[in-house]
């Protein structure tokens, strides 16, 4: 008998296990196919995401419209909601305009120096023309790892910037409903970037392209090819357990930084 609830209680808790997603990217050298870096994986079930980036130990969950950022090498996680971006993008809006009061009081020489290396680093920022992205789809079609995908181009200022080969939502593998997971991914990030000069044009435009990327290509400021690519090498049914989608145990909750300070 005992033996028996075992049994039952086992098929209980894998029927309650809804079937997930795994899947694997990595960006490697086009030629040589040397990958530069390890894998990032982004998990998928019931509407959250889960990524996980090798490069720096850190990752995000998103659920029921919440970002968690997660530093796996502090153990720390801070908690980002609607409200709290809207706040954290009226503070960057707020910093930005009271740099550009600061600017104004500087020297010449020192200004100049001071919106050249803001500006780069944030086109817009001082009172510039911001960064503009437009995608298009090509009509062509190739094929990565084995997988039949649609070339669209994303456009930076008018030069090439990057090329994805894209498969339908559809195509993917999983009940997952992947479009509307992704999206409230891109949603999240738009309300970070918030009220920073171009910072969300190129979250848009990618937003606009029909499909899912199984390949990124990129190319440099000059619209050059750099050699690299990021390629979907998994895509694969899993189930997940809940405790994926979770704050890991022991992790102290870190309070967004104060941006106007």
């Amino acid at each position: 008998m005992k033996k028996l609830i075992l049994t039952v209680a086992g098929l209980l808790a894998a029927a309650q296990a809804s079937a997930g997603v795994r899947i694997e990217t990595t960006t490697r050298d086009i030629k040589t196919q040397a990958a530069d870096g390890g894998t990032q994986v982004v998990l998928v079930q019931d509407g959250k995401i889960r990524m996980n980036s090798p490069r720096n130990g850190s990752g995000m969950i998103v659920k029921d419209s919440v970002l968690y950022v997660i530093d796996d090498k502090r153990k720390t996680y801070t908690e980002i909601d609607k409200a709290t971006m809207k706040k954290a993008s009226d503070q960057a809006g707020a910093a930005m305009a009271q740099m550009q009061e600061r600017l104004k009081s500087m020297p010449p020489e020192q200004r100049a120096q001071m919106e050249k290396m803001l500006g780069a680093s944030m086109p817009g920022a001082m009172g510039g023309k911001p960064d503009t992205y437009e995608t298009k789809d090509t009509g062509k079609s190739e094929t990565a790892e084995g997988r039949k995908c649609r070339l669209w181009n994303l456009i930076k200022n008018g030069v090439m910037h990057e090329e994805l080969c894209v498969v339908p939502y559809s195509s993917l593998p999983g009940k997952e409903d992947f479009e509307k997971a992704f999206r409230e991914l891109a949603e999240s990030a738009i309300g970070m970037a918030g009220n920073l000069p171009g910072a969300t044009a190129a979250i848009e435009a990618r937003k606009s392209v029909d499909g899912f990327p199984v390949r990124v290509r990129q190319f440099d400021g000059a619209g050059k090819p750099r050699g690299t690519e990021t390629v979907l090498t998994q895509w694969l049914e899993e189930s997940l357990p809940g405790s994926t989608f979770e704050i890991p145990a022991g992790y102290t909750k870190k309070e967004l930084p104060m941006l106007g300070r």
